[in-house]
């Protein structure tokens, strides 16, 4: 299956210039057609190379410029792993969701909106399956020019404008971030190869070079991931993007960037460093902090769309949480929840669209009591049982990933932090059951001076009641939901895990071509604690959509209190997200000073 490796990324990229040379040329179905036939080809051949490569990892030079035995890798190299190679096939799916429903959605540039979007999946293909430095760099900006061309479809509104220029601004800083620490590792080591940096590091003890990358190279990938305080352009950017584009952005863009830093941690740093408690605390505190500022932030939102974004950056919390434990089993777990996750986050952007294009509007508030009558069943149906998967239901796939997150924390010494996140994952998946329900069904009031609105006024829309583009988040949704049904599953991403952190039998693998022995799968069983979580994270979201509607018919001895308590600190972090690009610029510099400096004390 090799020759497949170079067209997962050469196919989107060829369709993408044949749209944007001719497509304005092609009658008017074809650019539709032929851009869904692409993403739809990208997905069924990543999803062969991640069965393929579940039995051994497959090492794809291109040229054919491969390492003489145990040599100096000068070639561009893929490797496909089994959670690389399903990154990638996520990556596909989600395009090819979004394309579906987007279907004669665009009229007068769609071949120029496909195109883009074809390059965006290239991209995030090649980021995934690089496996050096330099060329994770190429395609990340591949990647982050299409999404801020596709953030910026309404750029004539001030609010997208805003959006994408701090998209933009925001992401060049972390991008030149990363390139500055992939300056520093090939000043070091004259190599450029994940393994051969990792293999040339391993040979020196921990330098201020080191740390000096390392805090960079982290730095980088964090801002594109979104984690706090690095997140503050994602929220701005998701919430003004068309719903197709943000369907990308939340399901599956932010969280690549985590998925390549653990690979690039495990290869590049982990030989040196090893299990270092340094890294391992700084990483939790920014998993904390994220999922715990995004869950309240999602909470505190009425715009839907901003619900989501923040939802996106707790989500972001879980998977780092389980990445900063640095073992196989945090890692397959991250990867796990990275996929189920962020299918269900996609297919709920989707139905906000759906919900824009119908209502006019995805205020909640606005919207009170709009989808009562009209035909919306279908419509809140979905919306809901996305929402009720992201609160962790348990024995589907969601919750079995977040259970390996959970042992890995228990294992680690950190048990603490699994009910903190179970309770994030309710609170955020909260908001949106209290959305839909004061939308669809007129609970609760009509204001709620806890939430901020983004003001805009519903109008009820004839003619787009169509149901067949809600196909495309069903497929991702019932996907996100049954892929806990997969043959051990978990098993089989504890073992992909387990011989990516065996960094010996890795190297040989990249440079010399040595094939390692097949592991077996791993036993895994789920705890009764985990369960526990599950339960708590699905029934709270519940409850907690209750309290959000109604919390104002508190008596006044507990609704004076409360509101004294709550409003300071619901304020102060308000006023920290202040849409001001300089702000959010200061913080970036200020959190990679820190990181750094805390780091250089303790490495």
């Amino acid at each position: 299956m090799n020759e497949l490796v170079p067209l997962v990324v050469a196919l989107p990229l060829i369709c993408a210039a044949l749209l944007a040379a001719v497509g304005q040329h092609l009658p008017r179905l074809l650019p539709d057609a032929v851009a869904i036939a692409c993403a739809a080809a990208v997905t069924g051949m990543s999803l062969v190379l991640t069965l393929d490569s579940a039995d051994r990892t497959i090492v794809y030079w291109f040229g054919d410029w491969s390492p003489v035995q145990g040599g100096f890798p000068w070639g561009i190299g893929f490797v496909v792993e089994p959670l690389a190679a399903a990154e990638a096939t996520l990556a596909a799916a989600a395009v090819l969701g979004a394309l579906v429903f987007s279907w004669g959605h665009f009229e007068n540039i769609r071949h120029l909106f496909y195109s883009l979007m074809l390059a965006f999946l290239a991209g995030m293909v090649g980021f995934v399956l690089s496996g050096d430095l330099f060329n994770i760099f190429v395609f990340l900006e591949l990647m982050s020019v299409a999404a801020y061309a596709l953030s910026g479809y309404h750029v004539k509104r001030p609010e997208v404008l805003q959006g994408a220029l701090d998209f933009a601004v925001l992401n060049t800083i972390g991008t030149l971030t990363l390139l500055m620490g992939i300056g520093v590792l090939y000043g070091r080591t004259g190599n450029l190869n994940l393994v051969g940096v990792g293999t040339a590091l391993e040979q020196h003890h921990p330098s201020g070079l080191l740390v000096l990358a390392l805090t960079f190279i982290t730095v980088g990938f964090l801002v594109k991931a979104g984690t706090a305080p690095f997140h503050f352009w994602l929220t701005d950017a998701y919430s003004v993007a068309t719903a197709p584009a943000a369907a990308i952005f939340t399901a599956v863009m932010s969280d690549l960037a985590y998925d390549v830093y653990s690979r690039v941690h495990s290869t590049v740093f982990a030989p040196t460093l090893g299990d270092d408690d340094a890294v391992r605390h700084a990483l939790l505190g920014l998993a904390l902090l994220s999922a715990v500022l995004g869950a309240v932030m999602c909470f505190l939102e009425a715009d839907l769309k901003r619900q989501l974004a923040f939802m996106t950056v707790s989500n972001g919390g879980v998977v780092l949480a389980g990445i900063a434990t640095l073992t196989a089993d945090g890692l397959a777990g991250s990867v796990m929840y990275i996929i189920t996750a962020g299918l269900l986050r996609g297919a709920l952007m989707l139905c906000l669209g759906m919900l824009i294009v119908r209502l006019g509007s995805a205020d909640e508030m606005a919207l009170h009591g709009w989808g009562r009558h009209g035909g919306h069943f279908v419509l809140a149906a979905l919306l809901t049982l996305c929402a009720a998967g992201l609160a962790t239901p348990p024995g589907f796939g969601p919750f079995q990933s977040a259970a390996l997150v959970y042992d890995a924390l228990a294992a680690g010494g950190y048990a603490w932090m699994a009910p903190v996140l179970a309770v994030c994952i309710a609170v955020s998946a909260a908001a949106v059951l209290r959305a839909v329900a004061r939308i669809f069904l007129g609970w609760g009031p009509a204001h709620d001076p806890a939430l901020t609105s983004q003001g805009s006024e519903p109008h009820r829309l004839d003619g787009h009641h169509r149901l067949w583009p809600l196909l495309a988040p069903l497929f991702l949704a019932a996907t996100g939901y049954f892929l806990a049904f997969a043959s051990d599953l978990p098993a089989h991403a504890m073992k992909a895990a387990a011989d990516l952190h065996d960094h010996a039998s890795h190297a040989r693998l990249v440079t010399q071509g040595v094939t390692p022995p097949s592991r077996p799968l791993p036993e895994h069983t789920i705890a009764s604690r985990d369960w526990l979580y599950g339960a708590v994270s699905f029934a709270g979201a519940f409850v907690l959509a209750g309290l959000g509607l109604w919390w104002q018919r508190l008596p006044d001895r507990f609704l004076k209190p409360l509101r004294a308590c709550l409003r300071p600190p619901i304020l102060a972090v308000k006023t920290v997200h202040s849409g001001s690009i300089g702000d959010y610029t200061t913080w970036l510099i200020a959190a990679t000073a820190a990181l750094a400096l805390a780091w250089a004390a303790t490495l």
